[in-house]
């Protein structure tokens, strides 16, 4: 409802991803009516949820979109190294090319290398790519932390450190990898590495009627 499909429940979404919570109780109760107001506020209330957020405004998703909110609030201060699960092929292309939102509008960051690996999509292991986060922010790249995961629009390939799990690519005799900066080395991929590279192409803003999804669905009801 809140990060896919608010079209289908006759949400009012605002720009920030804000509905107001009391669209969220009826559009839940109109499919499943045993469903209380409390019963949802105490999912929101449970310790580890970090998913949502509600205040005054209303409530929303705090990640996952899959159409273009707008980040409110000042940026911040990023640690000095963020991680981003992946797979051997984009990892590839990042070290060159940078990171990109894919089908999403934000890149989403984790602070640890295990939380990364957890969201990684590699069959056959978890591959990691480092976020020198610190200099990226210190160049004028903007970090908002939402919940569980950190969001940024992209992060350019100076700014991409190691690749941790990465297989070597056919015809590579060991493992390409990207020195931190100011760790010592090349900040640039090896050429085998570099043959394998494919662009990122960055998500754009929708022309015309807004609609949500990954794939465009109706236009949205007002």
């Amino acid at each position: 409802m809140l990060r896919h499909r608010p079209d289908e429940f006759g949400l009012d979404i605002d720009a920030y991803g804000y509905v107001p919570f009391g669209q969220i109780v009826q559009a839940v109760q109109e499919r499943y009516k045993e469903v209380t107001e409390e019963d949802i506020l105490e999912l929101l209330r449970a310790p580890d949820q970090r998913r949502f957020e509600l205040n005054e405004r209303g409530i929303r998703a705090l990640y996952g979109h899959s159409f273009f909110v707008e980040m409110d609030g000042e940026p911040m201060d990023p640690p000095e190294r963020l991680y981003v699960g992946t797979t051997a092929a984009e990892a590839r292309r990042y070290a060159t090319e940078g990171i990109g939102p894919g089908d999403r509008f934000y890149v989403h960051l984790s602070r640890d290398r295990q939380t990364a690996a957890a969201r990684s999509r590699e069959e056959g292991g978890p591959v990691v790519v480092e976020v020198l986060a610190r200099a990226a922010a210190a160049a004028g790249i903007r970090f908002y932390e939402r919940g569980a995961v950190v969001l940024t629009r992209s992060v350019p390939a100076e700014f991409v450190g190691q690749v941790y799990g990465l297989p070597p690519a056919a015809g590579e005799s060991v493992q390409p990898s990207r020195p931190a900066v100011g760790q010592g080395g090349s900040a640039q991929a090896s050429a085998p590495a570099r043959a394998a590279y494919q662009p990122v192409r960055p998500a754009t803003l929708p022309k015309g009627p807004i609609t949500y999804g990954r794939k465009p669905r109706r236009e949205i009801r007002r």
